[in-house]
């Protein structure tokens, strides 16, 4: 479910549409129509808060049992959403089948002229209304369908946004996998947290096994096993670590509470010797504690609202 994604500034498109003479477009979306307030969308649906952000004065509420398909343009859609702006709604969200996508462009040309493309979506736009489509990814089976009142769309465009996610884009692969991994900054939702964690902890896991099923070779000079599992290890360590900060900044928890946690762990490895028989025991211990912290982490929900470490991830 598609509903935070950037939009575009609509200004120009919006502006050449009104100059097409063309007519104006639906403002309502099955039972929904914009300028509707959360109260009268709840007498058909159930509405539940998924973000705010408190800086544009927005919320993104899902929607359910109510309407489950209804036409749009002659099309069946599945009412996934609104976005609610100074209490109205701003915008309603539906989904199509992505193989239906390009049926339903030839079908919004005919009556709207020709879209334009930008930013991963095509805009059908005029000074009253707008319609964004997404362009789906290789992986996603359906697309999202923006119906947008056009004046809360431009008070919604976000070009810096977009401009940084194409700068993104365009760096090479290490960047990315840099950003995604090793880099401590920001928030990271449960949804993204958890495949990153299990790609990075399962490793770390087979390594750690792998030390106490065979120590034996681990003994003695450098060799290739020590010299993989130090360098393997360590990025999966620096990782989880940058992984489980920006979980806890999406929770809203000060790293201060990390880094306590660490010195525990710390703590436990020096007196190994005098409380646990031996350095080697306190040493897995502390990396149990550990690996169990990192897996609990992906049991707590993110903040619904910008905090200091930043807005609400987009996932």
């Amino acid at each position: 479910m598609d509903m935070d994604f950037n939009i575009p500034d609509i200004t120009e498109n919006a502006d050449k549409a009104a100059g097409g003479g063309k007519h104006r477009k639906p403002r309502r979306a099955g039972k929904i129509r914009l300028g509707d307030t959360i109260r009268s969308i709840s007498k058909f649906y159930t509405a539940t808060e998924e973000k705010k952000d408190e800086d544009r004065g927005i919320s993104f509420y899902s929607l359910s049992e109510g309407e489950e398909k209804f036409s749009f343009y002659g099309m069946d859609v599945s009412m996934i959403g609104v976005c609610i702006r100074h209490k109205k709604t701003a915008a309603i969200y539906m989904e199509l089948p992505a193989k239906e996508r390009e049926n339903f462009i030839k079908t919004l040309e005919k009556t709207e002229g020709q879209g334009q493309d930008a930013a991963g979506m095509t805009i059908f736009a005029d000074t009253v209304t707008s319609i964004f489509v997404t362009k789906p990814e290789k992986s996603e089976s359906v697309i999202t369908i923006a119906l947008m009142d056009s004046e809360e769309a431009k008070a919604l465009s976000d070009n810096e946004a977009i401009e940084k996610e194409e700068e993104e884009k365009s760096k090479g692969l290490g960047h990315k996998i840099f950003k995604v991994y090793f880099y401590p900054v920001g928030r990271m939702s449960r949804k993204s947290y958890i495949p990153k964690m299990l790609g990075v902890g399962i490793p770390a896991s087979i390594l750690f096994a792998i030390t106490c099923l065979k120590p034996e070779l681990f003994v003695g000079d450098l060799n290739f096993y020590i010299f993989f599992f130090l360098v393997l290890g360590t990025l999966c360590f620096i990782s989880l670590i940058s992984l489980g900060i920006r979980r806890l900044s999406d929770i809203g928890i000060s790293h201060l509470y990390y880094w306590l946690f660490f010195f525990v762990l710390f703590a436990i490895n020096q007196v190994g010797d005098t409380f646990l028989g031996s350095q080697l025991m306190a040493t897995r211990v502390a990396a149990v504690i550990f690996m169990i912290a990192v897996v609990v982490l992906a049991f707590f929900p993110g903040e619904n609202k910008k905090n200091k470490y930043g807005p609400v991830p987009k996932d």
